[in-house]
């Protein structure tokens, strides 16, 4: 499969109009979000990356302690992203207050934020109290792992037993095309909280299939629905190292919460 030349092409993100961008779904989605960091940077924009959940903590990465406006600025000039967040004792970061993240989109060109957490698994149908879109963000892409397709809910599901009750089968039974669709066009699932705000969705691990017409279907079925898609795998060559001190590679983790 090639790699898409730009994430922000796929799924037509204009961050001049949408400059604060929420991620929510399953796996995948730090990993998403560092491509889009690094496209932007190449487009020569200044970005913060934060989360209202959790995310992995990466030291080899640009890191504003409790968003201190003061290292913020220093990474954006030197390294034209930061990650603004709070440090955690179990190696995690976690969210900073609505409040603090307005201050902080007013010194960037882009904010992406981490808004949803899924346990590395590849789909997940939200609980009562997610996602935690924040009031100012613009758009919001959800996070769809193909590698779900056939399995189990309970092996691919992050909160299975909603998961299961939402599709209205049993946590044996495999997930298909039509779950998936339901699942990323529906309030109750990964639309849920996206209120009036523009929507993408984003098909990850499409190399796993083998028929790639699996994915193309699933594409058409949400754009009978509005909503605009896209397929393909988050994978390239290169480390962290490489993505903070080289701007020539991209990262290849696929670290999410």
């Amino acid at each position: 499969m090639n790699i898409p030349q730009s994430f922000l092409e796929l799924l037509k993100i204009d961050v001049d109009r949408y400059p604060v961008i929420a991620v929510v779904g399953g796996g995948g989605k730090t990993s998403l979000i560092f491509r889009l960091t690094r496209e932007l940077r190449e487009k020569g924009k200044t970005v913060i990356v934060s989360t209202t959940t959790r995310m992995d903590y990466e030291p080899l990465r640009p890191f504003a302690p409790d968003g201190n406006t003061e290292k913020v600025r220093k990474d954006l000039k030197e390294h034209g992203y930061t990650i603004a967040a709070h440090k955690n004792e179990d190696s995690k970061i976690s969210g900073l207050t609505e409040e603090k993240l307005m201050e902080l989109k007013e010194i960037c060109d882009v904010m992406l934020i981490e808004a949803d957490g899924a346990k590395h698994l590849p789909i997940k149908v939200p609980a009562e109290w997610e996602p935690v879109i924040p009031q100012f963000a613009d758009l919001v892409i959800s996070v769809v792992g193909l590698d779900s397709l056939g399995k189990p809910i309970r092996k691919t599901a992050h909160r299975m037993e909603r998961t299961a009750d939402f599709l209205r089968k049993s946590m044996d039974a495999p997930i298909t095309s039509e779950d998936i669709v339901k699942i990323a066009s529906s309030i109750c699932g990964l639309l849920k909280n996206v209120e009036d705000r523009v929507y993408r969705v984003y098909l990850n691990k499409a190399d796993v299939l083998e028929e790639q017409e699996t994915a193309e279907e699933i594409l058409e079925e949400l754009e009978q629905r509005q909503i605009i898609a896209s397929f393909g795998s988050i994978e390239f060559p290169g480390t962290i190292q490489d993505d903070v001190h080289a701007p020539g590679n991209f990262i290849t983790e696929e670290a999410d919460a």
